[in-house]
């Protein structure tokens, strides 16, 4: 390995070495139920789409505690779904880590922080509520690029008792910062992909690990496009990339689509892109919730996710044509003297686990739909959400609540100082 004119050269007998010793760390890990489908939790929403309303607009901070404890109720870590719109945006990650505190046992962290102090006192509020904060930096920069400022930050955490330090890698999207041609795509991302693992595991922090993406690029609205066909088409080049180096299936995927609420356009991509991830061998799906790439959050869409995530898991799981000991002209026999097939033994027995029963998506005809008063799905969804959020029971001490609200309140003054 070699640095020159600021680039980090990794020699071939370095780098397969890494990738042998790699693999058999991955070895050594359980293997996930190739049965067992779940969902996880998404990055934090700028924006949020009313569930009253369909608008999508910035959230109240109340707004937001009411999602954390939605996920809180889901048993989830990670970061908060949903940023905080009433305060000033240089206190958006000082107020959203005040919201996962009061409001779950797990959520916090990972809202990048580049300033040391600022940090210093994301780390206070979480000792003060009992919790280790969750340091994360974006250092990967596309093309073939570490990010100087988010590696300083890291390293001045790095070893602290009080802190788990991480840094994210490389978002390449094709035709804009990384090839449009696919094998060229491909091969830049396991670069930066190999890369970026080197350099975690040379720092000792978390982050890394082999899983590559390539983005598609829209020339006509100059953003990622997520859960397009091409999405589909680039992630499958990835995922069987990630288990060439990795010498192992991988198992964790995500709900993607470019629209801005819970609509047609959700329905089609999240549906379309779930499944191909599934057929593909994917089996945990992160992403919950999220639209519009990462910019809003619906806690309608992160119940229609689940709704969806059922459907799949019942196409990936199949049908069995039947034990060998049926005889099939006597069972049809049997139809045809009765007139029909309900109380058939084979359907008695069969039909309770055969047929998948969804939550919200109702298979009635319109009689029944208007005698039930009509639901929209959209309805049903909102009101699942609530019954969700009203499940958490989490309450942060009186005594910590104290601590942590002094601690953000001297933060909050040191932040407006800074600006």
């Amino acid at each position: 390995m070699s640095y020159t004119r600021g680039r980090i050269y990794f020699s071939r007998h370095c780098m397969r070495d890494h990738i042998a010793r790699r693999r058999a760390q991955f070895a050594q890990l359980p293997e996930v139920d190739d049965e067992r489908f779940s969902l996880g939790d998404c990055w934090p929403g700028l924006d949020y789409c009313d569930p009253e309303t369909q608008e999508v607009r910035q959230a109240s901070s109340e707004e937001a505690a009411k999602m954390a404890r939605m996920w809180d109720a889901r048993g989830l870590s990670g970061c908060v779904p949903l940023i905080p719109g009433d305060v000033p945006p240089e206190l958006a990650a000082l107020s959203a880590e005040r919201i996962a505190l009061m409001n779950s046992r797990n959520l916090g962290g990972a809202i990048t922080v580049t300033d040391p102090e600022e940090i210093r006192f994301l780390i206070d509020m979480n000792l003060a509520a009992g919790r280790r904060y969750r340091l994360l930096q974006q250092v990967g920069i596309s093309p073939l690029r570490f990010n100087p400022e988010g590696l300083e930050t890291a390293l001045r955490f790095v070893g602290s008792p009080d802190v788990d330090v991480a840094v994210a890698g490389f978002i390449p999207m094709a035709g804009a910062t990384c090839p449009l041609d696919p094998r060229s795509a491909l091969i830049q991302s396991a670069a930066e992909t190999l890369a970026h693992d080197f350099l975690c595991r040379a720092l000792g922090v978390d982050g890394g690990g082999f899983l590559l993406r390539v983005e598609p690029f829209d020339f006509r609205y100059l953003a990622i496009v997520y859960g397009s066909a091409e999405w589909c088409l680039y992630r499958a080049f990835a995922l069987r990339m990630a288990e060439y180096l990795m010498g192992r299936k991988v198992r964790s995927g995500m709900f993607r689509s470019a629209a801005k609420r819970p609509d047609p356009q959700a329905a089609c991509e999240r549906t379309a892109s779930v499944l191909w991830q599934a057929l593909l061998g994917i089996r945990h799906f992160g992403a919950v919730g999220q639209l519009s790439m990462d910019e809003v959050f619906s806690p309608q869409q992160s119940v229609l996710d689940r709704e969806i995530l059922g459907y799949v898991e019942r196409v990936i799981r199949g049908m069995e044509i039947g034990p060998e000991e049926i005889d099939p002209v006597a069972l049809i026999r049997e139809g045809v003297r009765e007139g029909n097939y309900l109380c058939a033994a084979n359907t008695v027995s069969r039909f309770r686990d055969f047929y998948y029963w969804p939550d919200i998506f109702y298979h009635w005809r319109v009689a029944q739909w208007r005698a039930e008063g009509e639901p929209s799905i959209l309805g049903e969804a909102w009101a699942r959400a609530k019954e969700e959020i009203a499940m958490s029971t989490f309450r942060l001490g009186d005594e910590q609540q104290k601590e942590v609200n002094r601690i953000y309140d001297k933060a909050q003054r040191y932040v407006q100082s800074r600006t």
